[in-house]
């Protein structure tokens, strides 16, 4: 028997919280009348969630090795984050949006690396998820410069970059997941190429 394919399974997994994130994001805009307390809990438990999906893609056998080549270090950071705002800061979003906010940027510029080494697969929308991923770096700046811009609605902004962080992750998963293939050739041309490009770094 080979090897489970684990990359099928952890595409799947982050296209599913990647979804609920952004569903998330989109019920708070809509639907405010959680009380704080209720919000801290769920973001809280979301960033858990989100982090732990994110080891289990860096732990699978994407064959591209692009989504979930920096996720160890971001769902550890996640994890922390969701369990230090459930422990310590149940009333108030300012603690939880300055680290989610850094959180959103560097998986933002994360992801314009993963973007250029798409470049490098001959991957042809290398371009579009460039482009989303800087917008995902736009709303985690806007995040950490909001509280010195008072007309800007600090708890919407939050909301609003769950939802991009969400759609660019569907997105950027959605396309650059390969699970390996079932005929042992085409594998091994693809692995082949793989260690091509390695090689010529």
């Amino acid at each position: 028997m080979g090897r489970p394919n684990i990359a099928r399974q952890a595409k799947i997994v982050n296209l599913i919280i990647y979804s609920i994130m952004a569903g998330i994001g989109l019920l708070l805009i809509v639907v405010p009348i959680f009380p704080i307390r209720v919000e801290m809990i769920l973001l809280s438990v979301l960033c858990m969630i989100v982090g732990s999906v994110k080891i289990l893609g860096y732990f699978s056998n994407d064959l591209y090795r692009l989504a979930f080549q920096f996720d160890l270090a971001v769902g550890i950071f996640l994890i922390t984050i969701g369990i230090l705002t459930l422990i310590f800061e149940r009333e108030s979003l300012v603690s939880f949006s300055r680290l989610f906010g850094i959180y959103v940027l560097f998986d933002g510029l994360l992801k314009v690396q993963t973007s250029l080494d798409a470049k490098k697969f001959g991957i042809h929308k290398w371009l579009i998820m460039l482009f989303t991923s800087l917008l995902v770096v736009a709303a985690g700046v806007m995040i950490l410069i909001a509280p010195y811009m008072n007309y800007i609605s600090k708890e919407n902004l939050l909301y609003i970059s769950l939802m991009i962080d969400g759609f660019v992750n569907i997105w950027i998963t959605a396309y650059t997941v390969r699970v390996r293939a079932k005929k042992k050739n085409f594998e091994d041309m693809l692995e082949d190429h793989i260690n091509n490009e390695e090689n010529k770094e």
